[in-house]
């Protein structure tokens, strides 16, 4: 048996042993962590490719214009004194389109009975039908995408309001017509809204144009080469009835796959500048003055009224009285 005296000893054998190896395991944990944390700063960083599934992206489609981005000299006057800092890629969204089906002559002719025109249809092409109302009226509508736009007259004898609604009440009223006949989605219900009237006092206006947008996609705005008209917009009278108020109606609405997309490459915001600088921008808003101070720049993504097959990213330069779009994929080498 042990004795009282080498039992201690053993003990404190023991305590120094298991006090040594933890000290080394300890130290060794932390000499590791220290070594591998400069590993990993040693690595290069991890570039993150573009996806490009969609391969070669068509260039947004502008409109003809005269003016020429070039034709002005620009000042950068942002909150920052200079451009933002923007991501290296993006994701481009598809934007599905469906074809002419057995259905489609039926259903326009049912929207066209709910907008007051119940005509039988002109075939303008396979694609398109005319319709008319009994006071001049005229209603056109794609039959590969429901997209429509129509021009009414004020019937004689309409009972009239003394003015116009306030805004509130004017994009309420669009929202609750469109509605009424299935043709407000849920982007369409939450996006932002417009109205401009006819006058600049709104009481002595006896029209307005109402505007409504998609919601933003990954936080960015959707823009138009109108700029501060949408493609869904409508243009409201002082007539009560509520399915007469509106004389005209361009439904323009490209809805937007949010299970397809596929990232590719920005430009950075000094490669847009230049671009629009060289005269490959858009200009939305002409300015009078031809020195610019352009005060934002951002993302959008850019909707068109001809259909494309993706939603794809821009530049906005923004300032007083102007605006300016950039197309923002950048270009293969």
């Amino acid at each position: 048996m042990l004795t009282l005296t080498q039992a201690a000893s053993l003990t404190k054998k023991g305590v120094i042993a298991f006090i040594v190896l933890t000290v080394l395991g300890v130290g060794g944990s932390i000499g590791y962590q220290v070594w591998h944390r400069y590993y990993l700063s040693t690595l290069p960083p991890v570039v993150e490719k573009p996806e490009m599934k969609f391969g070669e992206l068509p260039k947004p489609a502008f409109p003809d214009s005269n003016v020429s981005s070039s034709n002005y000299s620009y000042s950068l006057d942002t909150a920052t004194g200079g451009l933002p800092q923007t991501p290296k890629l993006l994701k481009v969204y598809f934007l599905p389109k469906s074809g002419v089906t057995l259905l489609a002559p039926d259903k326009s002719a049912k929207l066209a009975e709910s907008l007051g025109f119940s005509s039988n249809p002109e075939v303008v092409s396979q694609t398109q039908f005319k319709f008319a109302d009994d006071n001049d009226g005229e209603l056109n509508v794609d039959l590969t995408t429901g997209n429509f736009n129509f021009q009414k007259q004020i019937a004689s004898g309409s009972a009239t309001l003394n003015t116009l609604p306030d805004q509130t009440q004017i994009v309420g009223s669009f929202k609750n017509y469109l509605s009424a006949r299935g043709l407000l989605p849920d982007e369409l219900k939450t996006g932002k809204s417009s109205v401009t009237f006819d006058n600049k006092n709104p009481t002595d206006s006896d029209t307005a144009e109402v505007t409504l947008w998609p919601t933003n996609v990954d936080d960015m705005p959707i823009v138009t080469a109108a700029f501060n008209r949408g493609l869904v917009r409508g243009t409201i009278t002082k007539v009560d009835d509520e399915n007469n108020k509106f004389i005209h109606i361009s439904y323009i609405y490209w809805p937007v796959d949010k299970s397809t997309s596929s990232t590719y490459p920005l430009k950075t915001p000094e490669q847009a500048f230049a671009d629009l600088r060289a005269g490959n921008g858009f200009v939305s808003i002409e300015p009078i003055n031809p020195k610019v101070s352009i005060s934002s720049v951002y993302l959008a993504y850019y909707e068109q009224e001809d259909y494309s097959p993706y939603l794809l990213p821009v530049f906005v330069f923004e300032g007083p009285d102007f605006a300016a779009l950039v197309p923002a994929i950048a270009t293969p080498k």
